[in-house]
């Protein structure tokens, strides 16, 4: 059955389903136009060809009872329907083995017990068992499809009522979750924590993902432990054969006929056990023995729970033979009155044809009684025939009950794109998208769809409703997250318009628009790319407290949620130097690399950077950078730091009095250097050549000759008081050969003098 890339052809095996369970007839005859030709395939495996055709009827029978009775699959009809004809067979052997003769029947009439395969009932509580049991019935039915009966998408789309993309997209998913769901069942059950730590990675270790250590680890662990060691075996079955996993477990030994009678279905079971066992011995030598028992055990249970999901109608169908069979051979012996003779055992309960027919038959009315038999018979099946169908009343109600109930899967329904350039379909009231990114939900429904489309929007906390307004052809509701299509038939695109993210993870910057018409459903996600941007707001440098010795300045980034990273780079020029404590709170810096990183992101705390003063110099080598980077967003602020500051009454040349001379012998001059009271002074001092200076000692100086005969530097790094600087005078005079010239600088202040020696006044 070929399937087009857009709508089902018809409506799915679920919806059939369910129109049978209300009385629709016909729903059940397309059903079994669906998959008769597969019921008597696995009939065929059972019993001789000539009885294939009334085995797979029975079954079908069974089946019809039961979704007239309210159980029965919901999705997953072929794998049922197969099941069933395989009790049906071991019923009516088991029934053939028991016969006995007795007057009295009233002591055997009772309810027939349903019953149970020992392949299935065995391994029922398996773990395999569980995980498959566990799936949706969507998921069971598509891997029955898909993997046993090897059908291509495009076939199987109208049983599960989707489209060929949608077909495979299921079926990975199911595949996906049926290993997921094994090891979870295994790891549920594991006690020891040796155990779990192999258990949570045997999935990674058949697909050959671990390290070597790892690898190391579990194959000695899987040496000790045998527990450990089925689940491994049994985890490479459902990894690398589920095809052959599923027939046998569902179907029996039946299942390997049936997969060879198959046209998908190439492969047999042995080649899958000569394949399986070189898998399993391929990671561990040891690990391998008891694989033949586990290898049949994972075969019996990873499909034994799909006869026996959550449905135990099955046996209740089957229990129940009596409605159908007994009205097919009234009709015959109407027609042909040698049969009554024949199949008096095999209909004790009809009483219609009496004894007397046989005995009157001969001579005296061969023709009578045919001719008045049929009339009453015929008469008797019609209301029969006519009383169980009550389809006029249930038929009203049915049509418009089901479609509803029955979502259907459209892969094609709702797409998102971006298009080229960004750009989308405008519209007055838009977000403005000057910053922002764009892109086109477009969504197609049937032809002449009458049903209403509505979409749903959901996004990550990174971004925002992406609309203002209603776009041409649609009624959108922010409160709600919805937009509703005008007209359903052909939904205009609808834009949308996303700020651009300044950050976040993917899940952040993902949206996901759910698009609902009638039956079908869809969803598409797309995520916003987070673009590196600026921002004006996110970097202050502000100044600290007033001090005219040091530059204090304070780094303030504005805080924002959902951050993953704040860093500060510092650039500067010549002229400064690093200016950071070492262990600064809230940041981590790095002096070498001249970066900071905030410690919480969503708010940084203010980072305080002290600048020495500058000397004077260009701009650029007083220029401080600071680069802020959160995230995606960054800002740059820079300032040029002012050098330093001439201040006259910084420096004082003094000239002791006779009294607080220390030194009569020697010219003696104080260089005071006024508010420096513990800071740094740096004092170079310069003399004619009539001078000498002397070296002494003063205690917190120190002092150094330059290159230049008449040139000294003198510092101390806590000023407590003056320097007393000592001269000798070879000539006397005023000019600049008996002048000195101090020039002292702290902080950000600096300051020059001179003064004469000896002075033109008596006093020294």
């Amino acid at each position: 059955m070929e399937t087009p890339e857009g709508q089902p052809d018809g409506p799915s095996d679920a919806e059939l389903i369910s129109r049978v369970r209300n009385g629709d007839l016909e729903a059940y005859g397309e059903l079994y136009a669906r998959h008769h030709h597969a019921a008597e395939r696995m009939a065929r495996q059972l019993v001789p060809a000539n009885d294939a055709d009334d085995l797979a009827s029975d079954a079908f029978a069974k089946v019809l009872d039961a979704l007239r009775g309210g159980g029965g699959p919901d999705v997953s009809f072929r794998a049922y329907l197969l099941t069933t004809v395989r009790r049906v067979h071991v019923d009516r052997i088991r029934s053939g083995k028991k016969v006995q003769t007795t007057d009295d029947i009233a002591a055997y009439e009772r309810e027939p017990q349903t019953f149970d395969d020992p392949t299935v009932t065995g391994f029922e509580s398996g773990a395999a068992a569980k995980a498959f049991a566990s799936l949706p019935e969507r998921w069971q039915a598509v891997l029955w499809h898909t993997e046993v009966e090897g059908e291509k998408p495009a076939a199987i789309a109208p049983l599960l009522g989707l489209t060929a993309n949608g077909v495979s997209a299921l079926a990975y998913r199911a595949r996906e979750g049926l290993r997921q769901a094994y090891l979870q069942q295994h790891l549920a059950d594991v006690a020891g924590d040796r155990c779990r730590w192999t258990t949570e990675r045997l999935g990674a270790y058949v697909r050959g993902g671990l390290t070597k250590r790892e690898n190391r680890n579990v194959r000695e662990h899987m040496d000790d432990c045998a527990k450990c060691t089925a689940v491994y075996l049994e985890l490479v079955e459902v990894n690398s054969a589920l095809p052959a996993l599923l027939a046998p477990a569902l179907l029996g030994t039946a299942g390997i006929g049936y997969l060879a009678a198959a046209s998908g279905a190439k492969v047999g079971l042995v080649g899958f056990f000569v394949t399986g066992w070189k898998k399993v011995t391929e990671n561990s030598t040891r690990s391998a023995i008891g694989a033949g028992t586990v290898v049949v055990v994972a075969v019996a249970a990873v499909l034994a729970a799909l006869a026996l999901t959550g449905n135990d109608t099955p046996p209740a169908a089957i229990n129940q033979p009596s409605a159908q069979p007994t009205q097919q051979p009234t009709q015959p012996p109407a027609q042909k009155p040698t049969v009554p003779p024949v199949k008096p055992p095999v209909k004790p309960p009809s009483a219609k044809p009496p004894a007397s027919n046989p005995t009157q038959a001969p001579t005296s009315a061969p023709t009578t009684a045919p001719t008045t038999e049929p009339t009453q018979p015929g008469a008797t099946p019609t209301p029969t025939a006519t009383t169980p169908v009550p389809t006029p009343p249930p038929t009203t109600p049915t049509p418009p009950k089901p479609t509803p109930t029955t979502p259907v899967f459209d892969e094609a329904l709702v797409t998102i794109s971006m298009p080229s350039g960004g750009g989308s379909p405008a519209f007055e009231g838009a977000r403005a998208a000057a910053s922002g990114i764009r892109f086109v939900i477009t969504i197609k429904t049937p032809a002449a769809n009458a049903n209403p489309v509505v979409i749903g929007l959901k996004y990550g906390a990174e971004l925002e409703w992406p609309l203002t307004g209603n776009p041409p052809g649609w009624i959108c509701n922010q409160a709600a997250g919805t937009c509703t299509a005008s007209d359903p038939a052909t939904p205009a695109p609808l834009p949308v318009t996303f700020d651009a993210p300044t950050g976040g993870s993917a899940a952040d910057r993902t949206f996901t628009v759910s698009a609902k018409t009638g039956r079908l459903y869809d969803d598409d996600s797309a995520t916003v790319d987070a673009k590196p941007s600026t921002d004006e707001n996110l970097l202050k440098i502000l100044d600290g407290r007033t001090d005219p010795d040091v530059h204090h300045r304070i780094l303030t980034v504005a805080p924002r949620t959902n951050r993953k990273s704040v860093t500060l780079k510092l650039t500067y020029g010549a002229a400064l130097e690093w200016p950071i404590a070492a262990s600064p709170a809230g940041w981590k810096c790095t002096r070498s690399t001249k970066t900071c990183t905030a410690a919480n992101p969503d708010k940084p705390a203010p980072l305080a950077a002290d600048f020495d003063v500058p000397d004077k110099s260009s701009d650029a080598a007083r220029t401080l950078s600071v680069t802020a980077t959160a995230d995606l967003v960054s800002d740059t602020d820079s300032e040029v730091l002012p050098a330093v500051q001439q201040d006259e009454s910084l420096l004082q040349i003094l000239t002791p009095t006779p009294q607080t001379d220390p030194n009569p012998f020697v010219y003696n001059r104080f260089l005071k250097v006024n508010g420096a009271q513990g800071r740094t002074v740096t004092l170079d001092i310069s003399w004619g050549r009539n001078l000498t200076f002397l070296p002494s000692f003063d205690l917190g100086w120190t002092c150094e000759r330059t290159s230049d005969i008449r040139r000294a530097t003198c510092t101390t790094k806590n000023y407590k008081k003056p320097l007393n600087s000592e001269w000798n005078a070879w000539l006397p005079g005023n000019g600049s050969s008996n002048a000195i010239t101090v020039h002292a600088r702290v902080g950000g202040r600096e300051d020059t003098d001179t003064a004469q020696i000896p002075p033109a006044t008596s006093r020294r």
